[in-house]
């Protein structure tokens, strides 16, 4: 699947806001007792996860809902009824139409953050399992003399979770597990010799989910519970004067807790093998979340460490609502989806904001594959709130 982050310009106009507001509060960088903290409060995810406005707990399968419950790799789609399956996921989310990616209050005419995820998922039987990988760049205003010339420097986060899960058909529920491991790296934004890492900081832990989807009836409950990751094993040069920097001696992640439900209107009963390659049928499929994330004690954010500044991030728990709807228009041919979800401010000084998504998946065409028939669908999604605007076209296969 190909995903453009740069689609529809226009839609940030839309996205964009006349509200004045002061510039948050921000402190110069002293020390290095201080922590970087690791968090997305916008939706990410493939294009069904963001035009249903990131409300997915419920919904997770496969690779990609890894991403929010780790069960998601022993939830079959309703029409796998083979003894084994795998699937996988490639989405990238550009903030170049962004001029306030992450909500910390401050423009950025360079849109700031970019993230990529990706992942693999493989089943046999009931036993199931997933690894799926998340990077996030910042910029950083400073420069550094390699053996290639003055280069930019670049922070960036790199997080990886493994995922085991399993079926348990007499309670008509998958259960799972995930270790989560997260990084934060400084390095000159280049390849080859004098610009290996300068500066590593990394962490892990562990997350629980569980999907509840009772046979013959048409509605699933998911929750999950994510552990904080504090992770203090630095490597690199001395953190109190790297190239001129004063760096992190930690990094964070909030605990995080998720509950979601999903309703399917639609002739049959949704959570039942039907068998065939594809269930066409005209549907409305409803889901909510609730996410609530910790503080994080001592907690700054990642962009704006980028001006050698520190803001606070995390003080408080926040909370977050979503809710999204997808419509099976034509069955096997259209589907239209749409939703909404609260941003909660994050950052000290800064509130939080709402976000309109919607999206449109369209079958192309359809052929044979090792005696299979498959068929090809363009999908096109965008996420739209003050200071932020993201549009994706997505080019995969229609399941």
């Amino acid at each position: 699947m190909l995903r453009l982050g740069r689609f529809l310009p226009f839609l940030a106009l839309a996205a964009s806001g006349t509200q004045a507001f002061a510039d948050p509060p921000t402190s110069p960088i002293t020390d290095s007792s201080y922590s970087i903290e690791l968090y997305d409060g916008v939706a990410i995810g493939n294009t069904a996860v963001v035009g249903m406005g990131g409300a997915t707990t419920a919904l997770a399968i496969g690779s990609s809902g890894t991403l929010f419950n780790p069960s998601a790799p022993a939830v079959k789609p309703t029409t796998d009824t083979d003894t084994w399956s795998w699937d996988y996921h490639i989405d990238y989310l550009n903030g170049s139409l962004s001029t306030d990616y992450d909500n910390n209050g401050f423009t950025s005419a360079d849109g700031g953050t970019s993230v990529f995820t990706g992942g693999i998922g493989l089943r046999v039987g009931e036993w199931a399992g997933a690894i799926t990988a998340t990077q996030q760049y910042a910029p950083v205003d400073a420069m550094v003399t390699t053996p290639q010339g003055d280069v930019p420097l670049q922070a960036s986060t790199f997080r990886i979770q493994g995922a085991l899960a399993r079926w348990v058909p007499r309670l008509d529920t998958a259960i799972g597990v995930s270790l989560q491991t997260a990084e934060f790296d400084f390095k000159p934004d280049c390849d080859g010799p004098g610009c290996e890492s300068l500066f590593n900081v990394s962490g892990a832990g562990l997350e629980l989910g569980a999907t509840w989807a009772p046979r013959r009836q048409s509605f699933r409950v998911g929750a999950a519970l994510a552990t904080p990751i504090a992770g203090g094993d630095v490597t690199g040069c001395d953190p109190s004067d790297c190239v001129g920097w004063t760096l992190p001696e930690r990094i964070v992640t909030p605990w995080r807790l998720a509950v979601g439900g999903a309703y399917r209107f639609s002739p049959s009963d949704w959570n039942q093998l039907v068998g065939g390659y594809f269930r066409d049928e005209k549907s409305v499929t409803v889901a909510t979340d609730l996410i609530l994330w910790g503080s994080s004690p001592n907690a700054f954010g990642l962009e704006a460490f980028g001006d050698h500044m520190l803001q606070r991030s995390g003080r408080h728990a926040s909370v977050s609502v979503r809710a999204g709807v997808e419509y099976e228009w034509l069955p096997g041919r259209l589907r239209v989806r749409g939703g909404t979800y609260w941003e909660p401010g994050r950052f000290v000084g800064v509130s939080g904001r709402q976000h309109l998504t919607f999206g449109v998946e369209l079958r192309v065409f359809q052929f044979r594959l090792l005696k299979r028939p498959r068929r090809g669908r363009i999908s096109l999604t965008a996420d739209l709130a003050e200071r932020y605007s993201n549009g994706g076209l997505s080019i995969g296969f229609w399941h």
